[in-house]
């Protein structure tokens, strides 16, 4: 009861450390309520979804940075008026860094081929400007809107290019970015808790299992508990990861394979460590209790003794009493006198 208690009070990096260092300490989270180990599984998933999402708000932040630079030294004069945009010339610009295109043309004559063939160009994601709509596609999915939408959704009026440079200063920037955090935070979140859920589901199955086979019976609560410690570095690990590709755009293509042979990994030398804890109880028990027989056995053999030596030393003292009286009588016989009063005669007798 008193290490389930000092368990309660080990705080969260604590937990953390010991979680991805000391194996050998599992054991002590059995003994914890399973509410415990689900709080510390939602802190740490929050603070992995709270440092990707800075990641994300601080590169988006440079992302906004450049676009509006090249607003304001790059894009061409523009007029939008009656909800149709116009520019003079054809603009197609890609940034390599973030992997982003930009096509504007504002021609009426646009046939579907070219849209096709603009669309075809991104890679990954960029901006497609119309003369009445925009097109925004992100990895292979697509979002239109009409200007006439987004400036009666939003209250934003952009007639001009002064317009648009103006809207781009450093307070509707950092409202902008703080917006941004906030949405990305929460989404992230949700997105990474459902996700590492199902992960931690698989775990634990999987942990069950392998118990099975290692002959121990756990029940399904314990064994969620001791997944969630095993899925810690996985989602450490994770998280750096994901901010490094956010910076760097470095790809390892079987990372979600290796998170889940990590924590795989985690919870089958857990549980052995477990059965090695348990072994050796057993075994200190077993000595304990052989021992107890020993001296058991050693109290019989002693109680069994002690009436014959009881006995024994009666039995001595007996003929010790016996030896002592009759040196005593034999003493009184040899010192009686022949002549009980050995006096010289004083002539009374005659």
């Amino acid at each position: 009861m008193e290490e389930n208690v000092q368990s309660k009070k080990i705080g969260f990096f604590k937990r953390l450390k010991m979680a991805i260092f000391k194996l050998e300490d599992y054991g002590m989270f059995l003994g914890e309520r399973v509410s415990v180990a689900f709080k510390y599984f939602f802190i740490l998933v929050l603070l992995a979804s709270i440092i990707i999402s800075v990641a994300t708000t601080v590169d988006f932040f440079k992302m906004v940075n450049r676009m509006s630079s090249y607003i304001q030294n790059e894009l061409p004069e523009f007029v939008y008026e009656e909800g149709k945009l116009h520019f003079d010339n054809y603009i197609e610009a890609y940034d390599h860094e973030y992997d982003f295109g930009l096509i504007i043309n504002t021609d009426d004559n646009l046939t579907e081929e070219n849209l096709k063939e603009y669309k075809n160009k991104f890679a990954t994601s960029g901006i497609i400007i119309l003369n009445t709509k925009a097109i925004f596609i992100s990895e292979g999915n697509e979002i239109e809107e009409n200007y006439e939408t987004l400036t009666n959704n939003y209250g934003i009026t952009i007639n001009n290019k002064n317009d648009l440079v103006g809207i781009l200063q450093k307070s509707t920037v950092a409202q902008l970015i703080g917006t941004y955090f906030i949405v990305d935070c929460v989404a992230t979140y949700a997105i990474n808790l459902l996700s590492v859920l199902l992960d931690l589901c698989i775990v634990a199955v999987f942990g069950w299992i392998a118990a099975k086979f290692c002959g121990i019976n756990f029940k399904l609560a314990p064994m969620f508990a001791l997944s969630i410690y095993s899925l810690s570095l996985s989602i450490v690990l994770n998280c750096v990861y994901n901010v490094v590709y956010i910076f760097t755009r470095f790809y390892i293509q079987y990372f979600n394979v290796i998170y889940l042979l990590i924590a795989y990994v985690y919870i089958i030398a857990a549980i052995f460590m477990i059965k090695y804890d348990l072994i050796k109880q057993t075994a200190e028990l077993q000595k304990i209790i052989e021992v107890q027989k020993q001296v058991r056995k050693e109290i019989d053999e002693q109680e069994e003794k002690e009436p014959e030596e009881k006995k024994k030393n009666e039995e001595d003292k007996k003929e010790e009493k016996d030896d002592s009286k009759e040196e005593k009588d034999k003493g009184k016989t040899d010192d009686e006198p022949v002549i009980e009063n050995n006096k010289e005669p004083d002539g009374s007798e005659i």
